[in-house]
């Protein structure tokens, strides 16, 4: 993998300082730049590996939608437009991820005990959630499907890549729930101590560790490879 310890430098200070400008009112303004940044860097970053066309279109597709969703977001305290634009950018964005998790499943691990884990997660989430969606509660519903296909489609790659690949994407896709659980319990239900940290933090590692995890899986990089 090319460049990836600069790169985790580069990056980790790109993520400090959103995370000081999120935890700082008076400065977010600034945020318009940062934000975007912390996931145009790992498209950046990607698109300097050899991986097949198809993972660089997927992959690429699915970085760029996160970044518009990130954006969106930024505007999205006071207009509901806003926010269910960023849900959208980031839920097409799943499905491209699902997408590329799928073109490596591995088709001999079962579904049913990670899906009932899963549900068993984002039901009484979702439950809990509900009297405070109103009308969010069926594009939030569609949003929460989506991410656990992503999730479901990182778990079945189980066996079918190297251990570190599998590994480094399933973290991630849980860590993306993670975040996502934390912003939407802060948005809808209470306020959680810290929660806008938490949720770029974990956010950004998450999208860290599914791109290594996607370029450790790479045929076409022989450093890859040789993990």
């Amino acid at each position: 993998m090319k460049h990836l310890k600069p790169f985790l430098r580069i990056f980790s200070i790109i993520l400090l300082i959103e995370l000081i400008l999120i935890s700082t009112p008076d400065w977010w303004s600034y945020r318009i730049f940062t934000k975007p940044l912390v996931v145009g860097s790992l498209l950046v970053f990607f698109l300097m590996q050899q991986v097949n066309q198809m993972t660089k279109k997927l992959v690429s597709a699915a970085l760029i939608l996160c970044i518009i969703g990130d954006i969106l977001l930024i505007y999205a305290r006071n207009s509901t437009e806003f926010f269910i634009a960023g849900v959208s950018a980031f839920m097409i964005g799943h499905i491209f991820y699902a997408i590329q998790f799928s073109r490596i499943r591995n088709k001999n691990v079962g579904v049913l005990a990670p899906l009932a884990v899963l549900l068993g997660y984002a039901i009484p989430l979702f439950y809990y959630l509900s009297n405070a969606l109103y009308n969010m509660a069926i594009p939030v519903g569609i949003y929460v499907v989506v991410l656990l296909i992503m999730i479901l489609f990182a778990y079945l790659r189980e066996d079918s890549t190297t251990n570190n690949s599998y590994i480094y994407v399933l973290a991630g896709a849980l860590l993306f729930m993670l975040s996502d659980s934390i912003l939407a319990i802060t948005k809808f239900k209470i306020d959680i101590p810290f929660s806008k940290i938490l949720v770029m933090g974990i956010y950004g590692i998450a999208q860290l560790l599914m791109i290594i995890g996607i370029l450790k899986n790479s045929v076409n990089s022989p450093s890859i490879n040789s993990n």
